[in-house]
């Protein structure tokens, strides 16, 4: 299968759907079997990713050039098991180990359907600006809390306590929006409320633009480019108020609104509460 990585800044990939949306289905049979004929002409025996660029350009009627191979699964292979139900990371495993595809039921074409659409953010500890610049950030993450519930899939290693460092990346997750619509508005939808959800507490993080970036209605109408992001950093960069989280930030508490530093939640059953009496209560414990 397919799958769209156009929105990139500075090359590095943000977000990615699959199935393409608004690919001509011409065109992507063509893309596909480019691959597979380059496949075949050298063997290849495995997974892998291979990435070709489409001329967008008015009269470019369906160009489209090589880029590369990656021999391996890609950052954004998760949308591609969300549609198709495969763990690429099993099968890849398998394969090397000598089973065929037929061992692995994926001989038949059919597998390569996708069932719905995919998206994939990923929540990378830096801000943009207005300008298109990106500043990275660093610290100690006092509040990881990773989404969940129906077709959402969050890949990450952080953790409360966390001490982030300089030297690596500065991806921390990738949260992952799956729904069998055949429209893909549904799978934006589960995206952005995942988002919202994601509470994120001690480092700044994109998770604003890439709220941004996927409530946009170029992403789905075929409108994205390698360059787009860049041309629309000056809106997308700005928090948008419509998409606020959806969780009480940790400043929430010492406004004296919820609890007190006791660690206990806004309400509770005391002691003296008669519903909550019973046999332990009258005994003293």
């Amino acid at each position: 299968g397919e799958r769209e990585c156009s929105v990139q800044r500075r090359f590095q990939k943000l977000v990615e759907i699959a199935p393409a949306p608004a690919l001509d289905d011409h065109l992507r049979q063509r893309i596909i079997g480019a691959a597979m004929r380059f496949a075949e002409s050298v063997g290849y025996e495995s997974l892998g990713t291979f990435e070709f660029l489409v001329d967008a350009a008015p009269g470019a009627a369906g160009r489209f050039v090589f880029i590369e191979t990656n021999a391996r699964l890609q950052g954004e292979h998760t949308v591609t098991e969300a549609v198709t139900g495969v763990d690429l990371g099993q099968a890849q495993l398998r394969l090397a180990s000598g089973a065929t595809l037929a061992d692995l039921g994926l001989d038949d074409p059919a597998v390569a359907l996708p069932r719905g659409h995919a998206i994939q953010a990923r929540v990378n500890m830096e801000t943009m600006d207005p300008d298109g610049s990106v500043r990275p950030s660093g610290g100690t993450l006092t509040a990881y809390e990773a989404p969940s519930g129906p077709g959402i899939r969050t890949d990450g290693f952080g953790y409360t306590g966390y001490r982030t460092s300089g030297a690596f990346d500065s991806l921390l997750a990738k949260v992952i929006a799956h729904a069998p619509s055949r429209e893909p508005a549904a799978a934006v939808a589960r995206a952005l409320r995942a988002l919202s959800e994601f509470r994120l507490d001690g480092v700044a993080t994109n998770v604003p633009l890439l709220r941004n970036i996927i409530a946009h209605p170029d992403l789905v109408n075929g409108s994205v480019h390698t360059r787009w992001l860049d041309e629309h950093a000056g809106t997308l960069a700005v928090p948008n108020e419509a998409l606020r989280a959806r969780f009480l930030p940790a400043a929430f508490a010492t406004a004296g609104t919820t609890a007190p530093a006791s660690g206990f939640a806004g309400a509770r059953v005391g002691k003296r509460d008669q519903i909550a009496r019973g046999s332990d209560d009258a005994q003293g414990r």
